[in-house]
């Protein structure tokens, strides 16, 4: 069996543009509000790291090349809150460097009420969002005793990516120059904070359907676009914005398989008019979807001689490149997805709530992940405390549920939706995970 295997192309771009300013690792947050037993994460976590060999290795020499004894999870006990997400901040701020530690760490935070909450950083070069869900899933069905614990390392395994007959590097909805960046009077400091606020989803899920045209998703990467426009707006005398958003997409083969990098991006932008309605705007988003699939935006060029130089020369390179002002970075970045795949469910039934703290270039400001899960949509701001005050977050966060209460409101002119839904939105409580 090889104990190595080479980076790809993906996973070499993510190496390189790691650093200090925008360290390019995300994490996921589960509440338990039954405490799991460490030892069955554990087991479960060996399993993974069996299952899926890159997150048992590190980088030498441009290669993930395994390692021998895997590394524990963390834990540490608190008595409120404050303490739990203080915890959480520290481990996020420590160093995650793939050439030196595993590209996956673990934390568990137990209360003496019995919650739980496994922190689980993932560096991206081993990685994307979907691996993460499949090694979590993976972890929590042999925790719980779904699924017999993998006991041998298996072999290394591309993740085998779609290909396209046509590729645009640009798309025919962009601006003639790149977009603007978020408002923001601060200077970052390489730390992340974030705020996670949550709305129940089937209604709004259903009035998509009913409306036609557009999906979930569409909405609410619309509501993005929405607020990052009216933000600048309000701290700007201009009232022209070139608002864009940076969408990561799953080029994967096989969609739901695949632990590594399958992930790619198209750009979106808020090239409708000002005076339509939310649902129109998402139809129109829906259409550069489309186009921008069609035609190819998404396909990841090679860099056969790039990766033939030392790495410091390439990083400094691509960080050169990455930050003329003719690149096109978009104005921040949303993702958003179903919790559970396939026979991962069941286990993930027990999580009560999913937080996904994400990554950003220098030049986005600000990112927004979101997770439904159990019929509710979980949206967390990731931002700069140098950059944003903990306030301008949460005004954020506030715009966007107005947003979505709009969007319900214009739901009942397609169907007579559920009134106390709307009563129950209003009477949401931003949940905010931060510390100082």
């Amino acid at each position: 069996m090889d104990s190595k295997t080479k980076l790809s192309t993906l996973d070499f771009v993510f190496d390189v543009t790691d650093g200090a300013r925008a360290p390019q690792d995300f994490s996921f947050i589960f509440h338990f509000s039954e405490r799991p037993s460490l030892e069955h994460l554990q087991a479960g976590a060996l399993s993974a790291r069996n299952r899926f060999p890159a997150s048992g290795a590190k980088i030498k020499n441009g290669n993930w090349t395994s390692v021998g004894s895997p590394e524990a999870i963390k834990t540490v006990a608190v008595g409120n809150d404050l303490d739990a997400t203080m915890a959480v901040a520290q481990f996020l701020d420590g160093a995650l460097s793939p050439h030196r530690q595993l590209p996956v760490s673990q934390l568990l935070i137990t209360a003496f009420n019995h919650d739980a909450r496994l922190v689980t950083r993932f560096h991206h070069t081993a990685t994307d969002g979907l691996g993460a869900a499949l090694w979590l899933g993976h972890q929590l069905r042999v925790a719980y005793g779904f699924e017999e614990a993998v006991k041998e390392r298996s072999p290394f395994k591309p993740v085998e990516l779609r290909s396209a007959s046509t590729s645009v590097r640009r798309s025919q909805y962009s601006y003639d120059h790149a977009c603007d960046q978020l408002w923001s009077s601060g200077k970052r400091s390489g730390k992340r904070r974030w705020l996670t606020f949550g709305f129940p989803s089937p209604d709004l899920k259903t009035a998509c359907r009913l409306a036609g045209g557009f999906t979930y998703n569409d909405l609410l990467a619309t509501c993005t676009l929405e607020v990052f426009k009216e933000w600048n707006r309000l701290h700007s005398n201009s009232s022209f914005q070139r608002i864009g958003l940076w969408l990561p997409i799953n080029i994967r083969q096989n969609s739901s398989s695949g632990f590594g990098n399958g992930t790619s991006r198209i750009r979106l932008f808020a090239r409708y008019p000002p005076e339509a309605s939310l649902f129109e705007k998402a139809r129109e988003i829906r259409r550069q979807v489309s186009w921008s699939t069609r035609q190819g935006e998404w396909v990841v060029p090679e860099f056969p001689a790039l990766k033939r130089l030392p790495r410091w020369l390439v990083s400094r390179l691509v960080h050169s490149y990455l930050s003329l002002p003719s690149v096109d970075m978009a104005t921040g970045i949303f993702s958003h997805a179903e919790s559970g795949i396939g026979d991962a469910r069941e286990a993930f039934q027990k999580v009560q709530r999913i937080e996904c703290v994400g990554l950003m270039h220098p030049r986005q400001l600000i990112a927004l992940n979101g997770t439904t899960h159990r019929g509710h949509t979980w949206l967390t701001f990731t931002y700069d405390p140098g950059l944003f005050e903990f306030d301008e977050v949460r005004h954020l966060a506030q715009m966007y549920l107005d947003l979505i209460k709009a969007a319900l409101r214009e739901a009942r002119e397609v169907r007579n939706s559920n009134p106390k839904v709307l009563k129950s939105l209003e009477a949401t409580v931003l949940r905010s995970k931060h510390t100082v």
